[in-house]
């Protein structure tokens, strides 16, 4: 079941038990959020819905509350947060509940993920609370799971541009996932800005919009970085990626801001010996940024498959990562300066 599918599923009455788990924390709070006001059924939040953190002292005690009549509303919420920190003791308990939901409540729990099994007293054999429990709730109530790997992130940004009433041009989206990576939540807060700073219902994102607004280190320092690794200075490129990391630049934004960089170096040159001019060749950078570009090329010739090789691996490694790995991202420096990218 999808976010839509829940809202269709909603509007046809509720569950007395929603539980939403997974590593895509965006789509997971935004599932829980979609079923609290709908639960209440227009009754006041301040009586009737009460919030617990799962991994708190006493937490158990909102199944009790689930089980105590709504004042001035159809239904009691009872939303039970961070399931990754829960006890054993409130598991047992949401197992319990699920057996026998009360009527008049709607129970919410949602987390990352659940704790990992515990022995049984008495016995050497682990039981997995968490998974008993889900198992319970999917026979009485909605569990959707929300994993990253199960998302398309350029789908996501493409819809959430049309919610925000602009629209996101295709390179555009294609740049913002490489900038920003897969996390939905970071995709959306890029979008609002991008949607603030155009100004106007029906505005176009362009790429141009997407590395202004979502520059996170001025381009022409990461240049720097691209024209060492170019250059063959295996010494400058790593004194240069070193410090733009400490400085705080995520590793995934400057592995995309590099292999940008170097997709533009590869098009003039590729528009170059067709001697075709930068502007025909649909080339959009600045005058001093086009005459960097230029003044490398004239100092070396590069072969894309290499250099698309080397993005192609690191790409596929930091992926496997949910909030990139500079390790990679230093690995790539080294593949491009030591393996050579001349032609």
């Amino acid at each position: 079941m999808t976010l839509r599918a829940l809202e269709t599923g909603l509007a046809q009455g509720v569950s007395p038990i929603y539980l939403f788990i997974g590593d895509e924390d965006h789509l997971v709070r935004e599932a829980a959020a979609k079923v609290v006001p709908v639960a209440l059924g227009g009754g006041l939040a301040a009586f009737n819905h009460a919030v617990y953190s799962a991994g708190a002292e006493g937490a158990e005690q909102a199944f009790a509350v689930a089980r105590t009549l709504p004042m001035m509303g159809p239904k009691r919420v009872v939303e039970l947060r961070q399931l990754s920190e829960a006890r054993p003791e409130l598991l047992r308990a949401l197992l319990d509940y699920c057996a026998d939901p009360c009527p008049s409540a709607v129970v919410v729990a949602w987390g990352r993920k659940w704790p990992e099994a515990v022995r049984s007293k008495g016995s050497d054999k682990k039981v997995d609370w968490g998974r008993r429990a889900e198992n319970a709730a999917r026979k009485v109530g909605t569990v959707l799971r929300f994993r990253s790997k199960d998302q398309d992130p350029l789908a996501f940004a493409f819809a959430e541009a049309e919610k925000l009433g602009v629209r996101l041009d295709r390179g555009a989206g294609r740049l913002l996932v490489e900038l920003v990576g897969r996390d939905l939540g970071r995709l959306r807060l890029e979008l609002a800005k991008m949607a603030d700073f155009c100004g106007q219902p029906g505005a176009r994102v362009t790429e141009e919009v997407v590395q202004e607004v979502c520059s996170v280190v001025a381009e022409a320092v990461i240049w720097d970085l691209t024209d060492a690794i170019v250059s063959g200075r295996t010494s400058a490129a790593l004194a240069t990626a070193h410090r733009l990391l400490e400085d705080g630049a995520p590793s995934h934004y400057l592995m995309a801001m590099v292999s940008w960089q170097l997709r533009q170096l590869l098009q003039l040159q590729s528009a170059s010996a067709q001697g075709v001019s930068p502007k025909e060749a649909g080339i959009k950078a600045p005058p001093r940024k086009l005459q960097a570009l230029q003044r490398v090329l004239r100092q070396r010739r590069l072969r894309p498959d290499r250099v698309f090789a080397a993005l192609s691996a690191a790409n596929q490694a930091m992926n496997s990562h949910r909030a990139g790995d500079r390790r990679i991202f230093e690995g790539l420096v080294l593949e491009l300066v030591s393996t050579g990218l001349e032609a």
